[in-house]
Order: structure tokens, then sequence, then C-alpha cells
């Protein structure tokens, strides 16, 4: 298994993760091989919580013009 701060890299800070962390919805950047499984096991390990739900969204980078 994995070290769970080599799943989870950083949060993400927005406004939109702001407002989704007041309904206790925590967004973060992850490694792109990780799957759900080990995310949620991971976020329970860091920080002593119970992951009700893991929703992964990919995001391709944006290219400069």
């Amino acid at each position: 298994m994995k070290d769970p701060r080599d799943i989870v890299l950083r949060p993400v800070i927005s406004e939109k993760s702001y407002t989704m962390a007041k309904e206790n919805r925590y967004t973060f950047v992850v490694a792109s091989d990780a799957n759900k499984t080990e995310i949620k096991r991971a976020v329970e390990e860091i920080f002593k919580v119970k992951a009700l739900d893991v929703s992964v969204a990919t995001a391709k980078p944006k290219t400069m013009t």
C-alpha cells in the first residue's frame, strides 16, 4: 500500500472549494494513478475522519496560447 501522503498531494484552494468546505465537502489534488478506494483510505488515515463518498474528476491541463 502506498503512503497516504503520496496519494493526497494538496488541497485545492478556490472560491468554489471554500464554499463546498462549508458543507463539509473537501477538494484535493491527488496522484493521477490513485483510485477511489485508495483516495478514501488515504483521507481517512491522514485526517482521522470517515469519508462517506469520493468523487474523482480528471481535468486536462489548459494550454497557453
